[in-house]
Order: C-alpha cells, then structure tokens, then sequence
C-alpha cells in the first residue's frame, strides 16, 4: 500500500480540533487524544522532517503505520461523537469516607521510601535496568498499585487524614518514579489535573500549561535514562509505537497469520490466578531480539492490527472512547465512577504503548482493589432539622 504519511497526520491533526469545536474547550477526550497524536504521530513527523526515528522502525511500512493510527484517531472521532461529554459535570459529592484509605496510602509510602533508603546510590547511575534491578522484584507490583491509589484522588478529599496521606504518596510516588527512571507519573498526574479542573468548573489553560510541562519532564527523563539528548526530535520521539507497528505490519500476515481476536482471549485468561500468558511485548522481543534485556513495549494498534488486520483498529478505539465517556460522564453521581474513570484514562493512556492485557488488568483488578476499601466505609449523611441549621451525621456502615 502506497501512501503518503502526511495525509495520515494531517487528518488526524483534525481530530483535536472538532472534538473541541463539538464538545467544547473542557472536553477530556480531545486533551488525550492529543496524547494519543503526539506519542502515535510524532516519530512519523520526526521522519518526515528527516530525524532519526526509533532504531529498527521499517521505514518502508510507515505510511502504513500511518494509515492503522488514522483508523484508531477515526474510531475516537466516531465514539467521541457518537457519546459527548455531558455539560456541567462536577466533582463527585463526598457521601463516603475510607477508614482504609489512609492506611494503604501511609504502606505504599513507606514501600517505596524503603526501597529508595535501601537502594541508595544504587540509583543515581546505570540504565533504567539498572536502576529497576536495584528497586527489587515489587517494582512492577508498585507501579500497579500506585495506579489504583492515585486514581482515588477524589474519594481522599473526604478527609483530612485521606488528603494528608494522599499527598504524601504522590510525592513519594514521584520520586520513586524519578529514582527508577519511569514515567509512569506522567500519566497519572495528567489524569488527575484532567479530572480536577472537569470537577472545579475551571478553565483548561492549567491542563494545557501542566501537559507542556509534563511532556518536556518526560522527555528530560527518557534522555536521562539513555535515550540521546534533549531537543524537538527527542520531544517528538516519545515511546516506540511506530516501531511495534511497522514491526507487525512486516511479519502479519506475511510470517504470522492474524490471531483473530486470540490475544484479547489471552488478556481475559490472565485475570484468572495461574493462567498467565505470555505477553506481547515479550513475544515481540523473542522474535526481533531473542535473549534480549531490553524491552519494547507494544501497542493498542498493532495488537488490533495483529487480530484483524486495519479494520479491528478502528472498532477498538471506538470501543474505548465509548467506554471512556460512559465513566467520565458519570464522575459526579458515585466515587466508583469518579475512580473508574481516572483510572481508565490513566490506564488508556498508558496502554497506548502496551496491550489489552495490561489494560484490562489494570482496570479489573483497581475496580477489585476499590471494593476492598469500599468494605469498611464511614457513610455521610445530612440531616436538616426544622427550623435549624444544617447538620452532618456520620453512621458507619458495611457495604
């Protein structure tokens, strides 16, 4: 297939704008869309302005690359379309407290500022590798479950204990990040300030500023951690998903056949205990550099790509854009939604340069995690008796 690239960002380009023209300048879909623009197109625009791009992309592919992101930015135009952001959300109403909040933020804090103590020097030198070998064998378990914390942001503000130790993590979960050479923070902390302004009925300039300052902390940590220096092609070169996709793109249906939905089978087993499945990102490794430390990650669009070929990109995002405006829109009538749907994004955003599995695990699992701080919770009720003032009641109860 020939193809010009620049068609494939130009009218994704496009996506941005009418999500904003339609929806409005609060619209949370057009702001990661534009994370989505940014991390799927910009290796291609780095190419097309004659910068180096991710070493192995297949250059003779990218124009087909190209075309599978312009499905997927299609697919978030029509489910976009299809499901708009409600008018006036705001904030969740704080009906409940969580006694257990505060303890699970108090030993993730104290989780990682042991490791960091124990670690020591260990982290200011080596390649992230390094660093992560230092960190232990939680470092993944941690980053999982700093997700799941993070995303309770809303239901923290019920109280001073919940916004001391909630605040306390973040710090903590920041320099964790730093310390390890993750970015994971990234995401979480665009989510939040996202969600925040939506819940203040303020103006979006600060997500804007605050993604800026973001995106250049993100690239002065990929340099840090190896990647060259600093500059508009480092900037544009964020994540490898032009290579993953120009890589599948080589070898589907050429070498492999298409899966055929295969994967999102496997994705769905992994939630089972004991039925772990090999994950893409290492299938990918075992097959461009077998015995390789390094990883690559993967990507939303070359595992539709994978299972059905262009068409099941589209279907994908489209799916997830629908999935994401159904918890976004329902953010102020219980915490559960107001958790879900920073939690999604999060995990949507991050998922971008994974797979299903990943995505789905996170999601399923942070909905089983918020079901157990939801056992214990301190019910808020408010009582106005005749002719006198407002007066709050707390009762516990079980749920």
């Amino acid at each position: 297939m020939t193809f010009d690239p620049w068609y494939a960002v130009l009218l994704a380009g496009l996506v941005v704008p009418v999500l904003l023209l339609v929806g409005g300048s609060r619209d949370v879909l057009a702001y990661v869309a534009a994370y989505f623009f940014l991390f799927g197109f910009g290796p291609v625009v780095s190419y097309l302005l004659g910068g180096s791009i991710y070493f192995g992309t297949n250059t003779a592919l990218i124009g087909r690359a190209a075309v599978g992101l312009l499905l997927a930015f299609a697919g978030v135009l029509a489910g976009g379309l299809l499901v708009r952001q409600r008018a006036g959300l705001g904030g969740p109403s704080v009906t409940h407290r969580f006694p257990l909040l505060p303890v699970v933020l108090v030993a993730l804090s104290l989780y990682a500022t042991t490791v960091l103590v124990l670690g020591g020097t260990g982290f200011l030198a080596g390649t992230k590798i390094d660093r992560i070998g230092v960190a232990g064998p939680g470092h993944y378990d941690y980053l999982l479950f700093e997700m799941f914390a993070c995303a309770l942001y809303f239901m923290a503000d019920g109280s001073s204990a919940g916004r001391f130790t909630y605040r306390l993590n973040l710090v903590v979960y920041i320099a964790y990040c730093l310390s390890t050479g993750e970015r994971d923070f990234v995401f979480v902390l665009f989510s939040i300030i996202l969600h925040r302004e939506l819940a203040r009925g303020g103006s979006f300039a600060k997500p804007v500023g605050y993604g800026i300052a973001l995106l250049l902390g993100a690239t002065l940590i990929f340099s840090l951690r190896g990647g060259g220096p600093t500059g508009t092609t480092q900037v544009l070169n964020q994540g490898s998903v032009l290579f993953v996709d120009t890589w599948v793109m080589t070898h589907v249906p050429a070498v492999d056949p298409f899966t055929h939905g295969a994967t999102y089978w496997h994705a769905v087993l992994n939630l089972v205990p004991g039925r772990a499945q090999p994950p893409l990102a290492q299938w990918l490794v075992d097959r461009y550099a077998p015995g390789s430390a390094s990883g690559y990650g993967f990507s939303l669009t070359g595992e539709a790509y994978l299972n059905y070929g262009f068409w099941g990109i589209p279907v994908l995002f489209a799916g997830l854009t629908v999935a994401h405006r159904l918890l976004i829109n329902r953010i102020d009538r219980a915490p559960v939604y107001a958790y879900g749907s920073v939690l999604f994004t999060v995990a949507w955003m991050y998922g971008f340069r994974g797979e299903s599995a990943g995505l789905l695990k996170t999601c399923v699992y942070g909905l089983v995690f918020y079901g157990v701080l939801r056992l214990v919770t301190v019910r808020v009720t408010v009582r106005v008796p005749a002719g006198g003032d407002e007066e709050v009641a707390r009762e516990c109860v079980s749920s």
